[in-house]
Formats: C-alpha cells, structure tokens, sequence
C-alpha cells in the first residue's frame, strides 16, 4: 500500500513541474500559457485538498478516536423527584473528579474504572448508611455501608443486578430508607 505522504510529495512535485512548463508555455504563446495556468491552478486546489485531509483531517479523527477510550461520566437526573428528598447529594469520586449525584438519579460508569463512594450532603451524619447493593466492601464483616472503598464492575455480584448492569445504591438513616441512586456499568 502507498503512504498517503508519498502521494503527498508526488502531488506536490507534479505541481512544480506543472508551473515551470506553464511560464515556459506562457512565454511562447500567451493564451497556452494562461490556459495552461489555469490548469495548475484547478490542480493546485485539488491537491491541497488532498494534503489537507491526509494531514489535518486525519490528525483530527485520531483525536476523536481516542475520546471514545477517555473514561465518560453521564449522569441522568430523574424527571420528577420526589419531594421528600430535599437536596440530599450523594458524592462519588471518579477518576479523582467529585461527582454529586442526587437521589433517584442515574448515573453511567464504564466497566474498567474505579470509583469510591466518599460522602453523603444534605441529611444528619449521625447513624446513617450507604449500601451499594451487590458489594461488599469489608470483607470480613459486611456492615452495610461502602462509603471509603474503591468500587469496579469486577467486584460487584451479578446476581445482585436490577437490570442489565444496574446496580442500586440504597442510602439509609438508620432503619428508615431515605432514597437511591442507581449506577449502570457500561462498556
């Protein structure tokens, strides 16, 4: 296969040569040379075009090319809330980017990143819980709440799964459950 900056170069050698027979054309005979001028110039733009994509565009799309593999965040907020919410964010650290999520918000994480659970806003921190469900952070005694692992899609248990890699985290103070929020993995 040719490399596209051997094209490239060809084109653009061409090109001289192009000009040098169209000022000696020019001087034989006047309206050859204009003619032949003209030619260069359609050919002119046409290969520049040509070098702009190779170059340029190319660089371009290889750039776009690696935004697909840069670890994305959505979030989708739920349409109506519920009132009895009142504000209570739940704060995720993804990446080392803090991220608040509100209850009954959903949010998208890709299968190969890492987050914690850090911090819960807008209720009393006394007696509180934060459960990802199908998680079990403390190996040794699951008490029930994640806040300070580091979460991946690898430790989670499948059979815990709302839906298609849709986990729910169920946000407690003491017995009584204040809300969700629900994390959905994603390749």
């Amino acid at each position: 296969m040719i490399n596209e900056f051997i094209i490239s170069l060809f084109l653009i050698s061409i090109l001289f040569i192009m000009y040098i027979l169209s000022s000696i054309l020019f001087n034989i005979k006047k309206k050859k040379g204009i003619i032949s001028l003209i030619l260069c110039l359609i050919f002119t733009f046409f290969a520049s075009y040509y070098v702009y994509l190779v170059f340029y565009q190319k660089m371009i799309m290889s750039s776009f090319e690696n935004y697909e593999k840069i670890n994305k965040i959505v979030i989708k907020p739920e349409l109506q809330r519920r009132k009895s919410n009142n504000g209570v964010l739940l704060n995720l650290q993804i990446n080392n980017d803090f991220i608040k999520v509100g209850l009954g918000d959903e949010i998208e994480i890709k299968k190969n990143t890492n987050f914690i659970i850090s911090n819960i806003e807008g209720i009393d921190k006394e007696n509180f819980k934060v459960n990802l469900v199908g998680f079990v952070g403390n190996k040794k005694y699951n008490d029930g709440n994640d806040i300070g692992y580091k979460i991946n899609y690898k430790d989670m248990k499948k059979d815990k799964e709302i839906s298609k890699d849709k986990y729910e985290i169920k946000i407690k103070k003491g017995d009584k459950e204040i809300g969700s929020v629900y994390i959905k993995f994603v390749d």
